[in-house]
This record gives structure tokens, C-alpha cells and sequence, in this order.
């Protein structure tokens, strides 16, 4: 699986290369972003609150990942989703990874909820980025089982060991620093989704491959419209691919070999109303 294969298209001939979901989703959410900070649509009912479960606000437990506070937000959130977001599609289909995208958005609002209403419970969260948090978490962990160690460099006399497990963690702090109005706690709840994705403790939450088969037979005049300009990841291809051993982008040793053996066997912010201008903290941005 070559990483470098997805960065943002530079031509058509590149774009037709790009999985379906993570070349609509930067343009999807380009849309909203522009309908709300340029023709100033409200979409402020779509900001996770820790009190929105408990308001049966079910718009913003599964959509406020979609939301940008400005065109700055969107496309920092867009540069850090995309590749792992490709990487991950790639692999496991084009419907299942929009069911997973769905899944991680959910459960890590509930974990920022639970959380928030007792550290946090006027501050509202928008954005990708704790998806792309959960994404990155999902990878590391993954990585981990064959490269533990991510780098090793030295200060002095002291070697300084950056282990995989940590890279979501360090990424993070890293964020918040840079990004002050960051959402940490959105950060982290995503980071735990991914933990849990990559361990399988959410398998059982997807529907049965029979019935993925079922939605792209119905919408199989779509597909190949969508065809012709991405490329758009089956499940009869996908099913056969997701249960062979994970392959690794880091791990020591011939990784091109090891890759072509696999590819050669799967072929086919702040408080409601009045601080809604900082929310940058995503589960993605805290408002």
C-alpha cells in the first residue's frame, strides 16, 4: 500500500486514481464550509455539545465532523484526514469505509459527551479532525505490531526513543500548541475510537458484507457514473482484502517486496451563540 499514491490530485489522471469517499468528502464538506461562512447559512444546531445526547440532538452526534468555523479550519482538517482516509478506503471498500467514517463520528462524540458534562459543558465541538484523529490512531496501532519504535534520534548522551503508539498522542499535543483553540478532549476521544476500531471492539456494530453488496447493486447506475471520475473501491474486491494480514507502510525490512506479494493475492468554540466563531475543535474544534 503506497502512501505517497494519495495526496491531493494534480491532475484528472490522478483523481480518477482517488478512492470515491475521500475525494467527495473534501468537496462535500468545501460546500457546507462555503454555505455557512460566505452565504452565512445558520448551521449552528449541528455543534456537539456535551447536552446534545441528552437533547436528543441526533444532527449533531453524527454531523457536526462536517461543519468548518472557516475555510482555514477545513483545510487543515482536509490535509490531515486525507491520506489516512485513502489508505484506509483503499483496503476496505468504498461503502464500509463511509459506514466506519459514520461509526468513529458517533462514538467519539458520545465519548466527548460523557466526558464534557462534567469537565467541559458549555464548550461545542465541529470538524474532521477527530476523525482524522481516529484514523491516524486506527494506523499507529496497526504499525505498532511491526515497527514499535517510530524513530530514534539522540540529545547528548541520552537516545530518545518516539514510539508508534504515542505518534496520535505527540500529534496531538502538537496540534494544540499550534492550534491553541484545538479541541484536546475531541482530539483524545477520537484517538480512543481508533483504538478501539483497530482492536475490532466495534466489529460488530458493521452490517453484514451481504448487505453492503445489496446498497451497491441498488445504486450500481451511480457507481458507474462515479466511476468515470474516482475510483470507486467494491466490496466483492474489499471483503476479500480486509481479512488479510494487515500490510504494513512502515515496518522494517522489503516492504516494496512485501507489498506486492499482498497487492498480487487481494487483486481482483466556546459557549453556544456568542463564541460560535471560535468553534475549531472537532471532534474537531471547540466551540
Amino acid at each position: 500500500m503506497d502512501s505517497t499514491s494519495y495526496v491531493f490530485p494534480t491532475s484528472l489522471g490522478n483523481l480518477k486514481k482517488t478512492p470515491a469517499l475521500t475525494a467527495g468528502l473534501p468537496i462535500f464538506t468545501f460546500i457546507l464550509c462555503f454555505l455557512k461562512n460566505t452565504l452565512g447559512f445558520e448551521m449552528s444546531s449541528l455543534i456537539l455539545y456535551p447536552k446534545s445526547p441528552l437533547e436528543f440532538n441526533l444532527n449533531a452526534i453524527s454531523l457536526y465532523s462536517l461543519v468548518h468555523v472557516g475555510y482555514l479550519h477545513w483545510f487543515v482538517n482536509i490535509c490531515t484526514i486525507y491520506t489516512p482516509l485513502a489508505l484506509f478506503e483503499k483496503r476496505h471498500g468504498t461503502v464500509y469505509t463511509g459506514i466506519t467514517l459514520n461509526l468513529l463520528t458517533v462514538i467519539a462524540a458520545l465519548q466527548y459527551c460523557i466526558v464534557g458534562l462534567f469537565l467541559y459543558p458549555e464548550t461545542g465541538v465541529v470538524g474532521l479532525s477527530g476523525v482524522a484523529f481516529s484514523f491516524i490512531a486506527y494506523m499507529a496501532y496497526k504499525e505498532h505490531q511491526y515497527k514499535p519504535v517510530l524513530e530514534t534520534f539522540e540529545i547528548g548522551s541520552r537516545e530518545i526513543k518516539i514510539y508508534t503508539l504515542a505518534a496520535p498522542f505527540i500529534a496531538a499535543v502538537v496540534c494544540l500548541i499550534v492550534f491553541p483553540a484545538s479541541s484536546l478532549p475531541g482530539h483524545l476521544a477520537g484517538i480512543s475510537t481508533g483504538f478501539l476500531l483497530a482492536k475490532g471492539y466495534i466489529n460488530k456494530l458493521f452490517p453484514p458484507s451481504s448487505i453492503i453488496l445489496k446498497i451497491e447493486s441498488f445504486v450500481a447506475p451511480g457507481i458507474a457514473l462515479i466511476g468515470q471520475i474516482v475510483y470507486y473501491h467494491r466490496e466483492e474486491d474489499a471483503v476479500n482484502v480486509r481479512g488479510v494480514q494487515y500490510e504494513p507502510l512502515f515496518a522494517e525490512g522489503d516492504v516494496e517486496s512485501s507489498s506486492a506479494a499482498t497487492s498480487s493475492i487481494a487483486q481482483p468554540e466556546p459557549t453556544r451563540s456568542s463564541s460560535y466563531v471560535r468553534e475549531t475543535h472537532v471532534l474537531g474544534g471547540a466551540v
